[in-house]
């Protein structure tokens, strides 16, 4: 007999999601996270002084009409929102401006985008697939789309793939989002920032798990997902205190949990921490560990700062972007949370959250990170008009793999590989680099409700 009905590594959204709904359902299930806390890619931290911050910046695609909040409902738990983002400013000519501004049309200029947007919101799931494996700077020219229109829309097409070049671009990945906005919120783009920072979403996640008799364990390492024949049974955890050799030397030791059903919550690129790859004796088929190893470097990364000010930096409740930063050359995200929520920041003190947004390649040196740090750092300032002495604080940060897998032709939709292994028996997958459409929370959110419905039937 098996310890548990279901074992789910990682609790992040889709791994809280996809072990509360198996709870729910009625399954034992236990959920494994390696670090202190829950939230992964989500975490938030409480600061001295009464500051809430998450891990960068996060906003939240759709917010109560999206996935997200349908993942809480299903739970039983309904996500509180603060203020909603349903517009765009944009740095230009060194100063910031609202896209109504920005974007000046002809009325027959007018009168085509209205019939541009028309025909996005009229599209379906057949659309989105003719374009997946098709860049989105080649259905701009399809579209005829020129100057600060064409600008405006390459701005939002990466803030929907955190990839700089429309070229890198899955065209139906962008339509799909842009669909899905102007259908429930009469926008192409729409961001939310729950209230209370991103543990908003994720205590109440955690919280609504352990109502139902759900178990949760913190600093759990699985170390590999165990088979007999081609049939999961259950995973390997690394024993805690049992080896007084230096991790760098040390091999680990582990305990044995059972379960004939197990849910990896991990981005593909940590796969291979928990399966063996090695064809001789993985049950799994070459043809899916050859996919996952050709796919598993496709990720974006970020870097920027959370800052903390005695002013406020930026006090309209809308998301920010530039396409070139001034010393970087990087493009840029922005967006102030305590103009969302003044509750994540003590009283009369104020949150802005940046980003530039990289290839992985240019995170992974060391001393190429500090100069981008260094560069970013000072084209906040002028961006945002600010000196060092007015700052309480400014945390940096950077990351890969901030998106998923990254949204590339090729890369979304039916091509994003499934929530379920093949040629195995109770693998299961879920999370923003699986099967599911939607910016980043948006698309794991989504993964997680198909792996439940795919296991529960």
């Amino acid at each position: 007999m098996s310890d548990y009905d279901a074992i789910v590594v990682g609790a992040g959204i889709a791994g809280l999601g996809v072990a509360t709904q198996l709870q729910q359902a009625g399954k034992k299930t236990l959920l494994l996270e390696m670090y202190p806390k829950a939230g992964g890619r989500m975490q938030s931290y409480d600061l001295p002084g009464g500051y809430r911050v998450d891990i960068g910046l996060h906003m939240i695609e759709m917010g109560k009409k999206g996935y997200c909040h349908e993942l809480g409902t299903r739970v039983g738990k309904e996500f509180e929102w603060a203020a909603f983002s349903v517009t765009l400013d944009l740095y230009e000519g060194g100063k910031w401006q609202d896209m109504q501004t920005f974007i000046q049309l002809t009325d027959e200029e007018k009168t085509s985008f209205i019939e541009l947007m028309k025909g996005i919101a009229e599209m379906g799931e057949p659309d989105f697939k003719a374009w997946d494996s098709r860049s989105f700077d080649e259905w701009l020219d399809r579209n005829g789309l020129t100057g600060s229109l064409r600008e405006v829309w390459e701005n939002m097409s990466m803030i929907m793939t955190t990839i700089p070049d429309a070229r890198e671009q899955s065209a139906g990945e962008c339509l799909y989002i842009a669909r899905e906005a102007l259908i429930k919120g009469r926008a192409v783009l729409i961001a939310a920032y729950p209230r209370g920072g991103m543990w908003g979403v994720i205590g109440p996640l955690v919280d609504a798990f352990q109502e139902m008799g759900g178990e949760l364990r913190l600093g759990a390492r699985v170390e590999q997902v165990v088979f007999e024949g081609r049939k999961v049974a259950g995973v390997k955890v690394a024993r805690r205190g049992s080896n007084p050799i230096a991790k760098e030397w040390r091999f680990v030791s582990t305990d044995l949990v059972t379960a004939p059903l197990v849910v990896l919550a991990l981005p593909i690129w940590h796969l291979d921490k928990v399966l063996d790859f090695d064809r001789r004796y993985s049950p799994l088929p070459g043809w899916w560990l050859k996919r996952i190893e050709d796919i598993r470097g496709e990720r974006t990364g970020l870097l920027g700062y959370i800052i903390a000010t005695r002013r406020p930096l930026y006090e309209r409740t809308v998301f920010m972007s530039a396409l070139k930063s001034p010393r970087t050359g990087l493009p840029l995200q922005a967006f102030a949370p305590t103009a969302f929520d003044p509750g994540v920041a003590p009283p009369d003190r104020y949150l802005l959250v940046t980003d530039n947004v990289a290839e992985p390649w240019e995170l992974e040196d060391k001393f190429n990170l500090a100069r981008l740090m260094e560069q970013h750092w000072e084209d906040v300032k002028e961006l945002y008009s600010f000196e060092d002495g007015e700052v309480e604080f400014a945390v940096p940060y950077y990351t890969t793999g901030c998106d998923g897998l990254a949204r590339k032709p090729g890369l979304t939709g039916d091509f994003k590989p499934d929530v379920q292994a093949p040629s195995v028996d109770g693998l299961f997958f879920a999370g923003d680099t699986y099967l599911g459409r939607g910016l980043a929370i948006e698309g794991a959110s989504r993964s997680a409700i198909l792996c439940a419905e795919r296991i529960l039937g």
